[in-house]
């Protein structure tokens, strides 16, 4: 199915970005200005309030074409890749429109008798909150696969979606309609290990997660962190991180340190011995969430423990989880 040099099929050759969702829908680079005076050509008759007598300008012969739809008529979409919406952000945007108009339309789709947002759902709660009572919007019949995609694809060109509301995205779609990495990948125009890399970061714990949706972590700690075994200990290790602002190189060090067994060339390190110190070591480190090293004589009775420490936080939280209690 085409709809204004749109191909609806699946067999679409990959689509980059560069050109926004509106290489998708066939809009032309020149904006659509609605300015909010006079009053009377955007919000709908004060005794239309209800969805079922909601002002709407649109035929369903016509259901390409650009319409004008009551905000009261249209609702969120379902494949809507934020998991929090920027109040801030949507005042501001509010504002804009009152002193400027909406200078781009929502793209929506039907549902029943009313409409589903595919993408603008910033615009359409900020239409909202300007006081509009009618938006443009370009009214497409998608599936819900392309209604998923072209909601996917819009987010993904804006800077300040996070990983974790892409990583989450790209799986749900992935799931959802049982898509390949290689086809997730062409659908949204990402190479196919960054929609991989992104999707492994769903493995994380939802504390840690939560620190790269705020942005405490980035996409690149996540990615290092996955390298260490999934519970407790990853969480210490990615607070730690956050409080001691490591940069990702920092990250990758600390977890190699963890997760790889340190050995010395000659017959002593293949001896059981050992590997029982490089084992425990690693139990160790683990459970502090920082680097230790055993080193003992030949005979194995005599020894220092080393535990490292990266500031006087971190020195604070070993002593306590030593169970060491220190007189003030």
């Amino acid at each position: 199915m085409t709809t204004e040099g749109v191909s609806m099929t699946q067999d679409n050759k990959p689509r980059k970005l560069g050109k926004g969702l509106s290489s998708l829908v066939g809009l032309a680079q020149v904006p659509v200005v609605v300015a909010p005076a006079p009053t009377e050509t955007l919000v709908a008759p004060r005794e239309t309030k209800s969805p079922e007598n909601a002002k709407i300008e649109v035929s369903d012969s016509l259901l390409s074409d650009l319409a004008s739809i009551s905000v009261s008529l249209i609702q969120p979409s379902p494949f809507q890749p934020r998991k929090h919406m920027d109040d801030a952000g949507v005042a501001g945007l509010a504002e804009s429109i009152k002193h400027s108009g909406l200078m781009q339309p929502v793209i929506v789709r039907k549902s029943g008798s009313r409409f589903e947002l595919v993408a603008g759902e910033r615009r359409w709660r900020a239409a909202m909150l300007a006081g509009l009572e009618v938006i443009p919007a370009l009214v497409r019949d998608l599936s819900d696969e392309l209604a998923a995609e072209w909601a996917l694809v819009e987010n993904i060109q804006r800077e300040d979606l996070n990983p974790m509301d892409r990583a989450f995205a790209l799986k749900a779609m992935a799931e959802r309609f049982s898509l390949t990495q290689d086809e997730l990948a062409r659908r949204v125009g990402l190479e196919r290990p960054s929609v991989a890399n992104l999707m492994r970061l769903t493995e994380l714990e939802p504390a840690i997660a939560e620190m790269i949706a705020r942005g405490t972590l980035t996409q690149g700690h996540g990615k290092a962190l996955l390298a260490v075994q999934a519970g407790e200990k990853r969480e210490r290790l990615a607070k730690l991180a956050a409080m001691m602002h490591w940069s990702v190189r920092r990250m990758e060090q600390e977890t190699a340190a963890l997760t790889k067994k340190v050995t010395k060339p000659g017959a002593e390190d293949a001896s059981p011995r050992t590997a029982v110190l490089r084992d425990l070591e690693r139990q160790i480190g683990e459970h502090l969430g920082t680097k230790v090293s055993i080193v003992t004589d030949r005979q194995g009775k005599r020894g220092r423990l080393m535990i490292e420490f990266y500031g006087l936080d971190h020195f604070e939280d070993l002593l306590t989880r030593l169970q060491v209690h220190t007189s003030q």
